[in-house]
């Protein structure tokens, strides 16, 4: 069988320095004057709108160990702490580079911080932790590409390597994954998420770009949002990422006895509909720089989803 197994690693561990051009939805919103913050029914920064939200199903005051996964430049953790100050926080992150970032950013917070591969963490020091994020990070994980129906039906003995944990995956939590043609699954995704689950953090918020996401039909003259069941290549600069099929890490999260919230970002970061944003999502043309930015923010609105894992 031929695959590939498309990994970052490399990228994150040498060639990174910044995310450069490589905008999350949390990166948009962190400075005071972006223009994607004025669209918002309450203008605020990523960290604190996604706090409130959370705060509606997760009961804030007993959380006390959070855990991030992938923090970025740490902006969603500082609003995190900012508005609770956790009694402990770990950073865990596979670049040195942007690790250095979020020591400076959460300096004097207390934040533990730890450069290593997720996938490679000891479970032991998961230990205790009461809320895990992986925020707009999971598409860096390892996907492997270029599957046929040949996994789904060889002997369990007769696959190595990858091929055996993805076949694991698929037969423990029966993901639905698409046959007739060559496909990709998101194995680190799955990989990273049943880590979480076997450790049993009693709670888990994961954000990342969907290959399954929908448009509300109200909106969809305005929003155009690419939905396929199988995930797909994202290329960025230096880098390739891949897109995530949320209905798989659902499937996971619920046999591990979790229930689940599943749900577009446009949840906890609601826009207004004015005559004003519906021209810029409707025209191609821009009359201002930032017109091209906030048309990009709303349709990722829609194209990136969350889960919101309780036990």
């Amino acid at each position: 069988m031929k695959y590939r197994l498309h990994s970052t690693a490399d990228y994150h561990t040498g060639k990174i320095q910044t995310l450069g051009w490589e905008l999350t939805v949390c990166n948009m919103l962190w400075p005071l004057d972006s223009p994607c913050r004025r669209v918002l029914r309450t203008p605020g920064s990523y960290g604190r709108l996604l706090f409130d939200y959370l705060s509606r199903f997760l009961p804030i005051p007993s959380i006390h160990q959070v855990v991030e996964i992938g923090g970025g430049y740490g902006y969603l953790m500082k609003d995190l702490l900012d508005r609770v100050p956790f009694r402990r926080t770990l950073m865990i992150d596979i670049s040195r580079s942007l690790l250095q970032k979020q020591m400076a950013i959460l300096a004097s917070t207390g934040c533990e911080f730890y450069c290593e591969d997720f996938l490679s963490t000891p479970e032991n020091r998961l230990a205790g932790m009461d809320l895990a994020i992986m925020n707009e990070n999971l598409g860096d994980f390892p996907t492997l590409t270029d599957l046929d129906d040949t996994l789904l039906v060889s002997p369990y003995h007769t696959l190595q390597g990858p091929l055996q944990n993805a076949r694991r995956l698929i037969d423990a939590y029966a993901l639905n994954v698409p046959t007739g043609f060559l496909f990709n699954l998101n194995l680190g995704a799955l990989l990273a998420l049943e880590k979480l689950c076997l450790v049993r953090i009693p709670f888990i918020f994961i954000g990342e770009h969907s290959c399954e996401a929908m448009v509300p039909a109200d909106i969809s003259r305005f929003i155009s949002a690419r939905s396929t069941p199988n995930p797909e290549r994202i290329a960025l600069y230096g880098h390739e990422e891949y897109t995530i099929r949320f209905s798989d890490l659902e499937q996971l999260a619920k046999s591990h006895g979790y229930m689940v919230l599943r749900g577009p970002y446009a949840d906890f970061l609601p826009w207004v509909q004015s005559a004003h944003v519906k021209r810029i999502l409707m025209s191609g043309v821009d009359i201002h720089d930032q017109d091209e930015i906030i048309r990009q923010f709303i349709t990722d609105l829609y194209q990136y989803e969350y889960l919101i894992l309780s036990l």
